[in-house]
């Protein structure tokens, strides 16, 4: 008789063929002669040699024992699923887990290509490389669905004969975890947005909208490191303010932070300012010399307002300060070592003008480590109400008023666009509040520009109660007070206004311009 590949214990010491000889252990045996010899089977090799023998009945048992039928009932009460696929791809054998845990019935499956049922599966590439995958977290992309899998090659005599998935169902676990680090996330940004809060209390600073709040966070992030610091802004955004911010939580706050405004300094000083000079060094120089800013801030923080406008010249020997840490004063001869922080500040496109040529490429990266953006006053929709009031307060107390704004002024404030930032609104207030002979601030005392444009306003607002003319003009009218009610609704969030209008940004922003509403 002839024993096709029955596992069995093996009492045999020599190699057999297609199977290789251990005490005690389990073998497939392929293909060899079994001959009776009472309670034994003798098994022989093709030339008739003995090679090992099997315990009779033990080997009836075995094979009793292997029914298909039974072995697919146990697999079927496996909790975790199983697929099997065969050396051409073809889907041969699900279990009940996998139906339940994917939700597809057998019968959609069963027989298809793996490829046709889930392109691109792990399993696949099993097939391709004979190499076993491990994945807790495999997506199933037809499914939308996770699963921690491990596959397995199956192979017979050297030759690959199918490949085996067994997976459990982790889509909760994963759905979880992504909830915990939203979660966790959001943990972090109230801690952000506290934390910022502080700062700004503790400096007399207004702001709450979420953008500024994000600004100080980054600020006192990037503050507990060394790294050179770039802040870009438009003019009255607070560059300074956010410079501050970053010294005063450094490991350097104990230690000066000397402010220079590059656009303020004469081309021809600018290398003196920023150096010093020895006595005697240039007609004209003290007798005893001068410190520059690098020197007076050792230790500390330079804070280097409007680097765009720093001259070319210039530039290369801040940049020698930068890598080799000391100065070149004028008319001296050996260099003195500098310890100093440096920030810069620009409102000013320093990569097209790198680009141009008309600023050192190599000093841009060397300055622009970490990047921190202050958003302009229109970006601050919630803030512009309380800078007004804060400011209000302040030149109340200093030139001993009680003034107020009338609604109408504090609506639009929300409406206008705020060129200056917060300096134009600060300067705007104190205008006001001088300018003020009554308790209520209403159009008559505001700053002339701006008083032309809170004309227009009215304008339209009594164009609305005009009876007469065209339906054509009177629905443009009404348009552009819905669109400038919104945009105070919104408190100057344009992207809100947009929301609230249901209009696309091409449209709104053709509208603006259509209507002559100051934007952007």
């Amino acid at each position: 008789m002839r024993i096709q590949d029955i596992m069995v214990p093996w009492k045999g010491k020599k190699q057999i063929k297609n199977g290789i000889n251990k005490d005690c252990c389990i073998y497939s045996l392929s293909v060899a002669h079994a001959l009776w010899n009472n309670s034994v089977y003798e098994v022989v090799d093709d030339a008739e040699n003995k090679v090992g023998e099997v315990d009779r009945d033990l080997f009836r048992y075995l094979i009793n024992s292997i029914n298909t039928s039974i072995i697919s009932n146990i697999v079927d009460k496996f909790q975790e699923g199983v697929v099997a696929i065969d050396a051409e791809g073809r889907i041969f054998y699900v279990n009940d887990a996998y139906t339940k845990i994917l939700g597809v019935p057998i019968s959609k499956i069963i027989g298809r290509q793996m490829q046709q049922v889930e392109p691109g599966a792990e399993i696949l590439n099993v097939l391709k490389t004979k190499v076993p995958i491990i994945r807790y977290k495999q997506k199933i992309n037809t499914l939308d669905k996770y699963v921690s899998v491990h596959i397995y090659p199956i192979e017979q005599d050297g030759e690959l004969k199918a490949v085996v998935s067994i997976f459990t169902d982790s889509t909760e676990i994963v759905k979880l975890g992504r909830e915990m680090e939203e979660a966790n996330k959001t943990v972090m940004r109230f801690k952000q947005q506290i934390e910022a809060q502080n700062e700004l209390s503790k400096l007399e600073i207004v702001g709450k909208s979420p953008d500024f709040l994000k600004t100080v966070s980054q600020a006192l992030i990037v503050a507990k490191t060394e790294a050179s610091v770039l802040i870009k802004g438009e003019n009255g955004t607070g560059k300074e303010v956010i410079a501050k911010i970053i010294h005063s939580n450094s490991e350097r706050k104990s230690h000066p932070m000397i402010i220079v405004n590059c656009a303020a300094v004469p081309e021809s000083l600018i290398e003196s300012e920023f150096f010093g000079y020895e006595g005697g060094s240039f007609t004209g120089a003290k007798s005893g010399g001068r410190m520059g800013k690098f020197e007076l801030a050792n230790g500390g923080t330079l804070f280097l307002d409007e680097i765009g406008d720093m001259p070319m010249a210039i530039q290369a020997k801040l940049l020698r300060v930068l890598q080799e840490g000391d100065i070149e004063k004028i008319g001296r001869q050996k260099n003195i070592p500098v310890d100093v922080r440096l920030i810069a500040a620009t409102n000013q496109p320093l990569e097209k003008m790198v680009k141009e040529k008309k600023f050192r490429r190599d000093l841009y990266y060397r300055l622009n480590v970490v990047e921190i953006k202050v958003p302009p006053l229109r970006a601050r929709g919630e803030d512009i109400g309380l800078l007004a009031n804060h400011f209000m307060q302040k030149y109340n107390k200093k030139y001993k008023k009680h003034v107020f704004f009338s609604q109408r002024i504090h609506s639009f404030f929300y409406s206008y666009n705020w060129p200056g930032n917060v300096r134009e609104l600060q300067n705007c207030v104190e205008y006001s509040v001088i300018m003020c002979q009554d308790n209520c601030i209403d159009i008559t005392y505001l700053p002339p520009h701006m008083k032309e444009a809170m004309g227009k306003n009215i304008e339209i607002e009594d164009e609305l109660k005009y009876s007469h003319g065209t339906l054509k003009k009177a629905v443009k009218i009404f348009e552009k007070k819905i669109i400038m009610d919104a945009i105070v609704t919104s408190k100057g969030n344009k992207s809100k206004a947009m929301q609230l209008l249901g209009l696309s940004r091409r449209t709104f922003y053709r509208k603006l311009k259509e209507y002559e509403i100051v934007s952007d």
